[in-house]
């Protein structure tokens, strides 16, 4: 046996075998070094497998609190988190107004139960500014009461007794004879004759205010049920469609309605469109309230708001 012969098994662990020992040793080095070769080979991408498993699984969407602190990047859309959340979607809605619109015009198209009798369809021009607050209401089509209207947070609309007062001009040619315009309490008798709203809830902030404050009565008392109803169109626009179910007991009562149904503009997460109902059914309206040519922040001129 020559030296590099020797050397050879020194270093396979076969020195001193021989005949089939040898060859079984043999036999097994080979087969750990061809296995220890595959392993150096796959390990690249088991361990990609691996590491893409521990830092990519799959998407969860946790619970959406009011508090607002909902990282956006957890939702792919305002539609999921209308489905999670609509209150959520609601509350955002008024933040971004509150943050974005300081002042507006549009079109309400409203039609309301007064008493037992539902009115005509009307169409009022709304001039809308918060601060200081002016609503400026002008009848474009079936005035009833008024042929326009004018609210401001100012002390001249208020009285002796303090309270807020609208400066009115009545409809009707007949009346128009005697008397020209009138200051009338916005919460009186003589302001519900011509809606079941008052002036000063009428727009997208009071819109807002008056949903959040009874979903808190009926959340409070475990009765709220507010769900997403899908997507609908108002004025041309897409918007997420809301709807609100409660305990209605009439007139008087601790809630305004039996089903609300509100659409949301999809781009403003505006309140774009109300319809109250006194039943599950949809059958009795008691108002609806369509806000149509929106112009949001336009410049108005100096006389804007003049009665």
């Amino acid at each position: 046996m020559t030296i590099s012969v020797y050397i050879k098994r020194l270093v396979t662990g076969t020195a001193g075998l021989i005949g089939p020992e040898r060859r079984d040793v043999m036999s097994r080095r080979r087969g750990i070094l061809y296995i220890t070769g595959v392993l150096i080979l796959v390990a690249p991408i088991v361990l990609w497998i691996i590491s893409g498993i521990a830092t990519n699984p799959d998407p969860v969407f946790a619970p959406v609190e009011r508090s607002g602190k909902t990282p956006e990047a957890a939702l792919t859309s305002f539609t999921e988190l209308a489905e999670l959340d609509p209150r959520e979607l609601v509350h955002r809605g008024r933040e971004r107004y509150r943050k974005e619109v300081h002042e507006y015009r549009c079109v309400l198209v409203k039609q309301e139960r007064i008493g037992k009798k539902l009115s005509a369809v009307q169409e009022v021009e709304v001039r809308f500014r918060e601060s200081p607050r002016m609503v400026y209401m002008l009848w474009l089509k079936n005035a009833d009461q008024a042929k326009r209207a004018l609210f401001m947070e100012d002390g001249a609309f208020v009285d002796k007794k303090g309270r807020k007062l609208a400066r009115v001009e009545p409809a009707g040619a007949v009346v128009s004879l005697f008397v020209k315009d009138i200051m009338i309490p916005i919460h009186g008798p003589e302001a519900r004759k011509t809606s079941r709203r008052s002036i000063d809830e009428c727009g997208f902030g009071a819109t807002f205010q008056l949903l959040e404050r009874y979903n808190a009565v009926a959340a409070e008392r475990g009765v709220l049920d507010l769900r997403y109803r899908g997507t609908g169109l108002v004025d041309g626009r897409p918007t997420y469609v809301i709807m609100r179910n409660l305990p209605y007991e009439g007139e008087g009562g601790v809630y305004p309605d039996a089903r609300m149904i509100m659409h949301l503009d999809q781009e403003w997460l505006l309140p774009v469109a109300v319809y109250s109902y006194a039943d599950h059914e949809e059958k009795h309206l008691l108002g609806s309230y369509v806000f149509t040519q929106i112009e949001l922040n336009p410049i108005f001129s100096e006389d804007a708001f003049e009665f």
